[in-house]
Parts: C-alpha cells; structure tokens; sequence
C-alpha cells in the first residue's frame, strides 16, 4: 500500500462509528453442552448479542471451563472472562435477594419463577447491586424440587418425613430435610447414584429431570408433588462492569436487547426438559400435597420466608412482604393462577 493509502486507511478507521469497533466478549461456561440452561442462556444468548450488533459485539466460549462452578464470580472479577452464568445458593453470602425464588412453594413453574425474580429484581433489588462490580443481564429458576421415594414408601404428610434418610442438597434445603423431621444426607451429585442403589437413602430432593441426570430415575418407586416445590435454584447472568462500560451505546443496547426475554425463555427451556420426560414418570404413583396437607408444609416452610425477609430488611429492603406480595402476584399471572400463600 503507498503511503497515501495507509493514510487514508487510517483517517477512515478513525473517522468510523464507534460501533464498528468490533468487542470480542469471552462467555465463560461451566455447564455441560447437553444442559438446556447452557443452550438458552449462553449459547443462544451469546448468538443473539452478535446478531443484534450486527458482529460489532462478537461472543466466545471457551471449550472448557475457565473456572470452577464456585467461583464464577470471582472470575469474571479478576478479568479472566467477561460474561458467566452463577448460581445464586454459590454466591449467597453475597446474594441474598435473589434468593426468594428458591424458597419453598415459590416456583410452581421455571417460566413464572424466572418471570417473578426478573420482574422482582428490576423493581427492587437491582439498587441494591449485591454483586459488586459486575452488571446483570438475566436471571433464571429452575423447576422447584420434588421429592422422590426410592425404597417403596409413599409419603403424604409431614408426618411420613419423620426419620426418612432424604438426600438434600447442603444448605437451606437440608435444613428444610431437618424441619420436615427427615434425616439431611449429602453427598456430591456423583454419588448420588451408588447412594440409591445401596440403600443409603430412602428418598431425595430432586426433580425427575435431575434424576435422570443421576441415571437412577427408573429406580423411584413414588413421587410426592409439593405445589411451587420444596425449593429450587436460581442463576445469574452477568458481565464484568468495566468489560460493558468499555462497549459503546449502540453496542450496550445491542446487548439489552439480547437478553430481551431471556428470564422466560430460559425456564420454559428447563420446564420443557422437565415435561420431556411425562411418558417415563407416568406409570410411577404421585402424590400431589395439598388442603390441610400444604397448610401443615406451609407452616412449617414460613420459617425459610422469615429468615429471607429478616435478610432482606439488613439489604436495605423497606417492607419485604411487599416484595413477596409482588413476586407472588407475577407468579399467579405467569401461571393463571393463585399460589400458596
């Protein structure tokens, strides 16, 4: 090239828009490529942003984890990605707001859980920015959990908890396994399998989707359905602070965009996974917990709704039963109903 044609190069490159600056954003993820939640949230998302940019904002993903499940956050932090999904139960001495969405009863589908914690989260916990430094773009709950027998009993009414070896997730849902009168075991997911097949516990805390995934869904002899479930896990979608302020304003609306709707499609994806497999959970006796049966549960998981709203108020949260009142309004909108109060 003469040198008049570098220099005309280099006067239109810096007379371009900025947004033709292409961004190259680094997504990590550390789910499996077979999960719907991957596909939705970062995949498809990930397409979306460079669609809606027009390829000025480009998205990659790694092939393999960048970082542990645990410290999505602190990745993305410490520069290594821009964009990842975490959950919020890894985050949770950070994270106490999202939260409301894994309590009990409080997600009788994925798609209004994630409907009611986005709508929640944009009216009143947004402000709030418990995860510092980093901007989010989404958020998404899985079904609410279900408890699946797996040595021939049925169980009915709290009083079938009483001594029950329920495996349970650490955290709050083993002291919900405490409350119910079960006895929590944990183990990692792994294991979860060999649990079953030995006898080591009677029953778990699981969806039949995850059981699947712990290959030992053919193994479940009944299932009790607990309305809005026994509890549930939510995620978040994020990028690094300083990665967006770095984008230009088309660029960050291009991004907006993208993530228009994602908190829906999101749980009707894992709903969706969920409802796949109705032909292979038919033929399995369910019990559905309802009438003084939910009430007795209820009482008994107010206990959860208290701590998440005492949490709520040291956040800065004014009147948390208002924020329950409006996260259950969305979810009885979402679902054409009334959910259990």
């Amino acid at each position: 090239m003469t040198k008049f044609g570098r220099l005309l190069a280099t006067t239109m490159l810096a007379l371009a828009p900025t947004g033709l600056l292409a961004e190259e954003l680094i997504f990590n993820a550390f789910l499996p490529p077979h999960d719907e939640l991957r596909k939705v949230a970062i995949e498809d998302f990930a397409a979306a942003i460079e669609r809606e940019s027009g390829s000025s904002v480009t998205v990659t993903i790694p092939e393999t984890t960048l970082a542990p499940s645990d410290r999505q956050y602190e990745m993305v932090r410490d520069g290594i990605a821009d964009m990842a999904i975490v959950s919020s139960g890894v985050v949770r001495q950070m994270v106490a707001l999202n939260q409301i969405s894994d309590l009990p009863l409080m997600s009788p589908t994925a798609r209004a859980a994630s409907v009611a914690l986005w709508e929640t989260y944009q009216k009143y916990f947004a402000d709030k920015a418990e995860l510092k430094g980093v901007k989010v773009l989404s958020l998404s709950v899985l079904p609410g959990r279900q408890v699946l027998s797996v040595d021939g009993r049925q169980i009915e009414t709290v009083e079938d908890f009483e001594g029950v070896k329920l495996w349970s997730p650490p955290g709050r849902l083993t002291g919900i396994a405490k409350t119910l009168g079960a006895v929590p075991v944990n183990s990692e997911f792994t294991d979860l399998y060999e649990y079953v097949t030995k006898g080591t516990v009677d029953a778990v805390i699981m969806t039949p989707g995850s059981a699947q995934g712990a290959r030992f869904l053919d193994k479940v002899t009944s299932i009790t359905r607990i309305p809005g479930g026994i509890g549930s896990l939510s995620f978040i979608v994020f990028i690094s602070q300083e990665r967006w302020e770095a984008l230009d304003a088309d660029q960050q609306a291009a991004v907006l965009r993208a993530a228009e709707g994602l908190p829906a499609r999101s749980g009707a994806a894992a709903d969706a996974e969920e409802n796949a497999l109705d032909d292979d959970v038919g033929d399995i006796p369910a019990h559905v917990v309802s009438g003084v049966e939910l009430a007795g549960m209820e009482q008994l998981f107010s206990a959860s709704l208290e701590e998440w709203k005492a949490a709520a108020a040291r956040k800065g949260i004014a009147d948390p039963d208002e924020v329950v009142a409006f996260y259950r309004s969305v979810l009885a909108r979402e679902t054409g109903g009334e959910t259990s109060q």
